[in-house]
């Protein structure tokens, strides 16, 4: 007997030293093909300023699952979390997009602001310190799709384990999408950037004065917004408009710079509840590895007790013992995937922690001092409508475009578009 399990142990070292040279040149060509790491590409030339396309970034949608339970402790989704980052990652794409020099200004804004140059739209569909994955889409005032992807990245653990450096785990994820938004801009000519321009302008003053403006801009047979004339160039309520287009401009830096200030103060607990997810997440799957090891092993344990011949006393006392300690090793097992849950649940406590409550905004307007307060999409709705409201007072132009009142003199003239 002693002799048969000598000849199978000596029949398996040659497969297992052949298995473990086989996994290592495995490991070495895998590492020889890996990619080198996504750089956002930056700007190596000053890019023409009518060419500077403005860039909105939406809050993204945190992607929370429906229902009243918003929280799966399994899939490690945490609403306070989750809206938090749908502020934080807007904010961080924010900055890699500055850094390339390839845009005009980029700003973080309210869902809803339209009248932007370029308008990016995210969906948080994982996000775990480990792993974020992101539905991506951005167009143009025109309405041109730009961009329709998902992007994933497993992170970079050095982000986690090296104090040096200031790393952020998911950086490559969001240099790729500048990347692609660089491409689709490449593929544009000068006067379709231009044209993308323009309609911003012309859909901003719409937004104040559609009696004026609704004949400037036309749908085309792609569901394209166009523009099919442009007011003059000395035009005087034009002026006016982009004057109050600067404010507006002010106001979404205020509410920019608001998400900027909360993305920084989250920073440190956000990355360290990062850098705790990400190490809980990989000891569970170690846990969970182990605890399925001993499970397996508890029971073959009991079986090859029962199995046992006990009449001898010997082997009575070989198979009670073996039956204890399969019982045991079943039950270590257990214990080590309870451990999992109370991780979860000290993630989930974490999460509560987090607090994204806007404060009230006092603005000027006109001389007068009002209080914006609620949320920030509220405030920056309730702003629009205050522009839109002293513009129709001061222009005297209709509120209702279906009104059927004439509009006050000084209805802008305008060139027709060759």
């Amino acid at each position: 007997m002693i002799d048969r399990e000598l000849r199978l142990a000596g029949a398996v070292t040659p497969l297992a030293v052949a298995v473990t040279l086989s996994a290592a040149v495995v490991l070495t060509a895998g590492a020889a093909m890996a990619q080198a790491p996504t750089k956002a590409i930056r700007a190596q030339r000053e890019i023409p300023e009518d060419s500077l396309l403005d860039v909105g970034i939406q809050i993204f949608d945190p992607g929370l699952p429906p229902g009243d339970s918003y929280v799966l402790e399994e899939d490690l989704i945490f609403e306070d979390i989750r809206k938090s980052e749908a502020r934080h990652i807007p904010v961080r794409l924010m900055d890699t997009l500055q850094a390339t020099g390839q845009w005009g200004a980029v700003r973080v804004v309210p869902k809803g602001t339209r009248s932007t140059d370029l308008v990016l739209r995210g969906k948080i569909v994982e996000s775990t310190g480990r792993k974020l994955v992101l539905e991506m889409r951005a167009a143009d005032s025109s309405g041109r799709e730009w961009l329709e992807k998902r992007y994933k990245q497993i992170a970079d653990p050095r982000a986690y384990h090296d104090e040096e450096i200031d790393r952020e785990p998911f950086q490559e994820l969001f240099n790729q999408v500048a990347n692609d938004l660089l491409a689709a801009r490449d593929k544009l000519e000068p006067d379709e950037l231009r044209a993308v321009r323009e309609i911003s302008e012309l859909k901003f003053a719409a937004e104040l004065a559609p009696v004026a403006f609704e004949d400037y801009l036309s749908v085309d047979r792609k569901g394209r917004t166009v523009a099919v004339r442009l007011p003059a160039e000395d035009d005087a309520m034009m002026e006016r408009i982009a004057q109050i287009r600067e404010r507006d401009y002010l106001f979404i830096d205020t509410l920019t710079d608001h998400y900027a200030n909360f993305e920084a103060q989250m920073r440190e607990p956000y990355d360290n509840w990062r850098k705790f997810a990400y190490d809980e997440e990989m000891a569970q799957r170690k846990i969970q590895k182990k605890a399925r090891v001993q499970k397996i092993l508890g029971v073959l344990a009991i079986l090859g007790g029962v199995m046992m011949d006990g009449s001898s006393r010997e082997k009575q006392a070989v198979r009670e013992v073996a039956v204890i300690g399969g019982a045991m090793a079943v039950r270590v097992g257990m214990s080590k995937s309870q451990e999992v849950k109370l991780h979860l649940e000290a993630l989930r406590e974490l999460a509560s922690s987090f607090d994204s409550e806007v404060a009230p905004l006092l603005v000027d307007v006109e001389g007068q001092t009002m209080r914006l307060s609620g949320s920030i999409e509220t405030q920056y709705v309730t702003w629009r409508q205050l522009m839109r409201d002293f513009f129709i007072a001061e222009t005297g132009l209709p509120v209702d475009p279906d009104s059927g009142e004439p509009a006050a003199a000084g209805t802008p003239t305008d060139s027709t578009l060759e």
